[in-house]
């Protein structure tokens, strides 16, 4: 029986071992795979869309550079892309963005004030 345990729990060990190199919780993560990308750009495209209808700040979305993913208290997305300001201006922006109960989102663009705005889906 001792043996038994020593055995499972050898194997549990082993198992655990290999699903830290696929998932870390609270661990940064680079996002560079399609599903990943799609779905940081979905949450930009939501955001940039719930605040475009109201007071802004309005911007459009050319393309994402570089985005990264943490579970924290909720969801973390890092950002950085290209966007349009209302100025048709194209800026590169590091973007934040919490989703949790609501979704809080804050853009960093060189030469704006930072710009940080809570809303809902």
């Amino acid at each position: 029986m001792m043996k038994f345990m020593i055995i499972a729990f050898l194997a549990v060990l082993a198992i655990a071992k290999a699903n830290d190199a696929k998932f870390c919780a609270g661990c940064v993560t680079d996002v560079s795979d399609e599903r990943g990308l799609e779905r940081a750009k979905n949450a930009v495209l939501r955001s940039l869309n719930k605040l475009d209808a109201g007071d802004g700040p309005h911007y459009k979305l050319v393309k994402i550079n570089s985005a990264s993913s943490q579970v924290v208290r909720g969801h973390l997305f890092r950002i950085n892309a290209d966007l349009v300001d209302d100025e048709n201006n194209t800026v590169t922006c590091d973007i934040s963005i919490v989703e949790f109960t609501d979704v809080n989102i804050t853009f960093n663009c060189p030469g704006k004030q930072e710009v940080s705005r809570t809303h809902s889906y």
